[in-house]
């Protein structure tokens, strides 16, 4: 899920300065306040993962379509004063599905593999990064610039749908063992 994300979704260096200067006509100034919108949702939304306290892939799964929602707001708004409530729900979305995911790895981990586990992590998302940026960059160079955030919309909603059919499985599986006759 956060490769994909990561790739794709977590690009705000390369979308975020050419949404306000040619999506918004913000300039230098509405790129400013959108990263700072996005810095006190971001705190809002781990202290609320940290108060809650859950992991596991539900969590997960409302997380990414709660940053996919966000997303697709921030792709949207006509104005400056709409991408900034935007951006509020895109900070606290993106801390609420990394946190998630990096306590829901941490915690389901065997305690010998964590290390190796979590440095996945960092690679699925720090690492898929500098392949994203480019590929987004093309896609606002010839789609403007809301395609860039429109892009990521789509793929941590993607991201959503694989998590929830990744739950709908587990769910299933649970079902169908306690259905089955036990042969002792």
């Amino acid at each position: 899920m956060m490769a994909i994300a990561g790739c794709l979704t977590y690009e705000f260096q390369v979308t975020l300065p050419v949404m306000a200067s040619q999506g918004l006509h913000a300039g230098s100034a509405g790129f400013g306040f959108m990263t700072a919108m996005m810095g006190i949702g971001a705190v809002v939304g781990g202290l609320y993962v940290a108060g809650r306290g859950k992991t596991g892939l539900r969590p997960l799964v409302l997380a990414s379509t709660g940053f996919a929602i966000a997303m697709a707001l921030a792709a949207l708004s006509p104005s400056l004063a709409i991408e900034l409530i935007a951006m509020a729900l895109v900070g606290a979305g993106s801390v609420m599905f990394m946190s998630t995911g990096n306590s829901t790895l941490q915690l389901t981990s065997a305690p010998e593999m964590r290390g190796r586990v979590m440095s996945l992590w960092f690679v699925a998302f720090q690492g898929s990064t500098p392949i994203g940026g480019p590929i987004i960059g093309v896609v606002m160079g010839a789609f403007g610039a809301r395609a860039g955030l429109g892009l990521g919309a789509v793929t941590v909603g993607l991201v959503a749908l694989g998590g929830l059919a990744a739950l709908r499985g587990h769910v299933g599986a649970g079902r169908r063992a306690e259905a089955a006759p036990n042969p002792a």
